[in-house]
């Protein structure tokens, strides 16, 4: 069999790991902050931002290229979410063209989580980018993708788990994820990349300010928006800049 045939070939293995670690992912996340928020929306977000960290995952520890395999176990997942949800008479139930709406949402988002580990496992341009001055949009898309899924659920989950301190927390979970996508981003791609996932953070907080503004009608002054951006570059630039000094740190050590 040609290696052009194996790569056709459905793996179903890692269909059914995506559906585990997608059901741990988007089933928690979902059951653990819906008790705090009733917003069918922001529900659904944290819902959709599980499937990409499921596929960002799955892609990124399968060998070979497995975006077909994420995707279809992003299905699977997203059909038993609707079930649990109409099973357990949840309050929280959509509409069936809600839910026919969230089943090709869930199935996009897990595709992109695929694309997204994939890029950060590494193919065939690694070498070209590591040798490459130019700048590299594949670098920001990931960044916000990641940074993304990362910013709702770290806000969603720490100021679920201590409400008590709610702004706090959340403001915490904001930063934190900033760091932690600049840092996957720059240990992660070849070669020097500080400019794009700080570019990448400044799209995270668009994002956001798009959700907040347009799908929830949270009307946020400009101050907010500035005071995210600015935010956004600079730890998302911090992270990168760890992320690269850890790669440098590591090349000795792969040299023997």
């Amino acid at each position: 069999m040609t290696d052009e045939k194996k790569e056709m070939k459905l793996h179903w293995k890692w269909v059914l790991l995506s559906v585990v670690v997608g059901l741990a992912i988007v089933g928690s996340s979902y059951y653990l902050v819906a008790p705090m928020f009733h917003s069918k929306e922001i529900l659904a977000l944290v819902m959709l931002v599980g499937f990409i960290l499921m596929g960002a995952i799955i892609g990124y520890f399968s060998p070979g290229v497995t975006i077909n395999e994420v995707t279809l176990g992003g299905g699977f997942v997203m059909l038993i979410m609707l079930w649990l949800l109409y099973f357990f008479k949840s309050e929280l139930r959509y509409s069936p063209i809600i839910n026919l709406l969230l089943f090709l949402l869930g199935l996009a988002f897990s595709w992109v989580g695929g694309w997204v580990g994939e890029k950060l496992q590494g193919d065939q341009t690694s070498e070209e980018e590591a040798q490459s001055k130019k700048f590299l949009w594949k670098w920001v898309l990931v960044g916000a993708v990641v940074g993304f899924a990362l910013n709702v659920l770290f806000v969603a989950i720490l100021a679920t788990l201590f409400s008590a301190y709610l702004y706090k927390f959340a403001f915490t979970g904001f930063v934190v994820s900033f760091i932690v996508t600049g840092f996957a981003v720059g240990v992660k791609s070849p070669g020097v990349t500080l400019k794009e996932p700080a570019l990448a953070g400044l799209l995270v907080v668009l994002l956001d300010w798009i959700f907040l503004n347009f799908i929830i009608h949270l009307r946020l002054s400009s101050l907010f928006l500035t005071t995210g951006l600015i935010i956004g570059f600079l730890f998302t630039l911090f992270g990168a800049w760890l992320g690269e000094k850890y790669q440098e740190s590591l090349k000795p050590k792969q040299a023997q």
